[in-house]
C-alpha cells in the first residue's frame, strides 16, 4: 500500500515538473509512462516518422501491454475511422520487422488481426492498429492517422515551445524562425511547417521582412533577382485577393511588390514568396521546377 502511495506521488510530480518540457498537443498516459499525441490528418508511414520525429518524439509502437492499451484508447477517444499507421515496419530488411526504437517484432505486444499474415503486402509492410487492439500489415506508402510517443526525460523546451533548437526567438519581432535551405515547392514548405507545429512565415512589416531574409545566406550570384523565400502568402479567387495564410488582408501586411508584380505568369502563380531584394513576388504553389528556400514561424506559447 506505501508503494502504491509513494508510486502515485511520484508520477503525480513527474508529470507537474513535465508539463514544462512537453508539447502542448501531447497528453500525458499513465499506462503508456509518457506523452502521446494522435495525428488525424493521414499521412505516409515516412511522413509520419518524420513528424514525429520533428516533435521530438517517435512513431509509437505497442511496445508493451500499457502502450498497447494507452494507443487502443487513442483511437477510441477521437473516433478513428479504420487504422493508424505503427511505428514498425520492415523498410531496413525485407520480413525483419522492428519498431523505430529497434525493438524486434517478436518482443513487442501483439493481438494479430484475423487473416493479417494472409494480407501482407510486397513492397515495404507496415504496421498498422485497429479500433479493437488489433494489429494488421498495410504498405506504408498508405496515407493514415498515427500516434507519436514521448517518453519523459530530461530535455527541456526552448524559449520557442518546442525541442527543436533550430528555431530561434527574434527578439524585434517576437516570433520565432526556422531557416529551410533545402528548397521545397510551395505547398511542400507549407506542409512542413504546419508538422513542426508552426506555420509558414508571414510578414507583418517591412522590418520583418528585412530580419528573415537576412537570417538566409545571399543567393548565387548568377541569378540574384528572381531568388527568393517562400511565405505564407496566397491570391483567391478570379479577382486574386491575396491574403496570408491566417487570413490577415494584404494591406495589413507587408505588401511591397517588386516593379510589374502581380502578373500572375501563365496564370497559375498563386502564391507569395520574399526576394532577396526585399520585394515580394507571385509564384507557382506546386511546380517541381519552381522550388524556394523558406522559413517557418512559431509565435511565443504564453
Amino acid at each position: 500500500m506505501l508503494k502504491t502511495f509513494y508510486f502515485v506521488c511520484f508520477s503525480v510530480l513527474l508529470i507537474l515538473t513535465d508539463h514544462a518540457r512537453s508539447d502542448p498537443d501531447y497528453e500525458f498516459n499513465f499506462e503508456a509512462g509518457g506523452w502521446l499525441k494522435l495525428y488525424t490528418t493521414p499521412k505516409s508511414w515516412v511522413e509520419a516518422y518524420v513528424t514525429c520525429h520533428r516533435d521530438g518524439a517517435v512513431l509509437a509502437s505497442p511496445l508493451n501491454k500499457g502502450l498497447t492499451d494507452a494507443l487502443q484508447l487513442q483511437i477510441l477517444q477521437f473516433d478513428v475511422s479504420g487504422n493508424i499507421f505503427l511505428g514498425t515496419h520492415d523498410l531496413y530488411s525485407k520480413g525483419h520487422y522492428v519498431s523505430v526504437e529497434g525493438v524486434p517484432l517478436s518482443d513487442l505486444d501483439i493481438k494479430w488481426g484475423s487473416h493479417a499474415r494472409a494480407h501482407r503486402t510486397s513492397s515495404g509492410d507496415c504496421l498498422t492498429m485497429s479500433a479493437d487492439g488489433s494489429v494488421h500489415f498495410t504498405a506504408c506508402t498508405e496515407a493514415l492517422p498515427f500516434i507519436c510517443y514521448k517518453k519523459p526525460e530530461n530535455e527541456t523546451m526552448n524559449e520557442c515551445g518546442t525541442y527543436d533548437n533550430e528555431y530561434h526567438l527574434n527578439a524585434q519581432t517576437g516570433s520565432c524562425y526556422k531557416i529551410h535551405l533545402n528548397k521545397q515547392t510551395w505547398t511542400r514548405a507549407y506542409s512542413i511547417c504546419a508538422s513542426e507545429g508552426g506555420h509558414l512565415v508571414i510578414l507583418n512589416n517591412e522590418e520583418e521582412a528585412r530580419i528573415v531574409k537576412d537570417l538566409f545566406p545571399p543567393p548565387p550570384p548568377n541569378n540574384p533577382s528572381w531568388e527568393g523565400i517562400y511565405i505564407g502568402l496566397g491570391a483567391w479567387g478570379e479577382e486574386r485577393i491575396w491574403t496570408t495564410i491566417h487570413g490577415d488582408k494584404l494591406e495589413d501586411v507587408y505588401h511591397k511588390w517588386n516593379a510589374g508584380e502581380p502578373n500572375n505568369a501563365k496564370g497559375i502563380e498563386d502564391r507569395g514568396q520574399l526576394l532577396f531584394n526585399g520585394n515580394l513576388d507571385d509564384t507557382r504553389k506546386d511546380d517541381p521546377k519552381s522550388t524556394r528556400l523558406f522559413a517557418c514561424e512559431k509565435p511565443l506559447q504564453f
